[in-house]
């Protein structure tokens, strides 16, 4: 059974803030440029807590940012600038942004806490492979604030009741709104605070039979295991808050969820592929390389042919063109990823094997725009403009025990960090 529990969540009051200046993207996209902007938008800015900036005086574990995060915490709490809920309750919310394209989405979630165990006794499954440092990060912010500030995003199959839950419990105004400035465009933050004891059960009867995946977030949910462990060796019972795990769970086929792809360029090097025709004689027979326009073409004719072809739009200085071939037998889910074929099959005769990119042999954007630019201007000799992976892909490489490689999921909008706090 799938256990997703409330939470007396700590939430920022309105009465006090304005919520859209104080909220924060998750601290792993937050750029320095941006850490600096955030600390200008309001004093308050959750991201004093979640990601404070370092200063040349720091003594580590008596006046760091930890400290200062703590400091800070503790100070919103006794002014009111945050307040603690007095029930456990769920809490719904309803996030607006803008795509690439223009169109406008709407994606909706709940947070909740589940069981901060590890992986093999999780009911999350993951599909990416961790690095130490930003686990050593979180644990320190933990042990110093004892609250989880960003909550890991996942998301549920087989929950069918939820859809009418969320329905209904939207159905009020909002406790809770503001708008931020996104990634694209403008966000809207809508957010419900659902108390009533019988639907809480409700809810959580709702859930009980769902498998949930981790779709962003994997280190914050492995340091909330390695927090629990600590805790329960120090006497903490199996109940305690610092057990679980704050998590915000969407619907695996709501429409508002969605993914972008990251694109790749190469960076030109001895012994690596120098232009389209160069790259053409590398690749074995079966892709196919028909020039396109340019590379916005090249990108919508990748998408058209994604259900039958392994594809990507690819620039050089010499022009745009569609590189595809036909779908195969994939040995597992991994293998069947586009970007798995492209690293495999493209990039390693274009000069670009594993080893050269651990060693930095590729750059990475998520917009077309400036790949084009990028390639352009001569600072990569070929670009790689992919298509998004989809949810369903990342389930089945989860579902199978596998990992996908880096940078092969970007979950957009991110679920933002200050609308939800968790006691540990």
């Amino acid at each position: 059974m799938t256990e997703v529990v409330p939470l007396r969540g700590i939430r920022f009051n309105q009465e006090a803030v304005q919520l859209g200046s104080v909220l924060a993207p998750p601290y792993d996209v937050i750029s320095s440029a941006q850490q600096t902007e955030l600390y200008g938008r309001d004093l308050r800015n959750i991201v004093r807590v979640d990601y404070g900036q370092e200063h040349a005086g720091d003594v580590p574990g008596s006046d760091d940012r930890y400290t200062r995060a703590a400091g800070h915490l503790q100070a919103w709490l006794r002014l009111g600038v945050l307040i603690q809920d007095s029930a456990p309750a769920f809490y719904i919310s309803e996030h607006h942004y803008t795509m690439p394209n223009g169109a406008k989405q709407v994606r909706r979630g709940i947070y909740a806490r589940v069981r901060a165990r590890p992986w093999e006794q999780s009911v999350l499954r993951p599909h990416e492979r961790t690095m130490r440092g930003p686990k050593e990060d979180r644990l320190a912010l933990m042990r110093a604030t004892h609250t989880q500030t960003s909550a890991v995003f996942a998301v549920w199959k087989d929950a069918p009741a939820m859809a009418e839950l969320l329905a209904e419990a939207i159905s009020r105004p909002a406790l809770a709104g503001g708008r931020t400035s996104g990634e694209i465009g403008p966000e809207k933050h809508l957010l419900w605070v659902v108390e009533d004891p019988s639907r809480l059960a409700a809810f959580a009867d709702a859930l009980a039979g769902a498998r949930l995946y981790i779709a962003d977030g994997h280190h914050r949910y492995e340091t909330a295991a390695a927090y629990a462990a600590e805790r329960a060796a120090a006497g903490d019972g199996p109940d305690a808050d610092s057990q679980f795990a704050l998590v915000y769970l969407g619907d695996a086929d709501d429409r508002g969820l969605s993914l972008l792809p990251t694109h790749r360029l190469l960076r030109p090097a001895p012994h690596t592929a120098y232009s389209l025709d160069d790259l053409w004689m590398r690749l074995e027979d079966g892709w196919e390389l028909e020039a396109a326009d340019d590379l916005a073409s090249a990108v919508a004719a990748a998408a058209a042919v994604r259900s039958q072809r392994h594809a990507v739009a690819v620039r050089s200085h010499e022009g745009s063109a569609l590189l595809s071939r036909p779908l195969g037998q994939a040995a597992s889910p991994r293998e069947a990823l586009d970007v798995v074929v492209l690293q495999d099959e493209v990039l390693a005769p274009a000069g670009v094997d594993a080893d050269a990119i651990r060693e930095g042999g590729l750059d990475y954007t998520r917009s077309v725009d400036e790949l084009d630019r990028v390639v352009t201007a001569r600072q990569a000799v070929l670009g790689f403009a992919l298509n998004p992976a989809t949810t369903a892909q990342m389930i089945a490489v989860a579902d199978a025990g596998e990992v996908m490689p880096q940078k092969s999921t970007y979950f957009y909008p991110k679920v933002p960090t200050g609308l939800v706090l968790s006691p540990l």
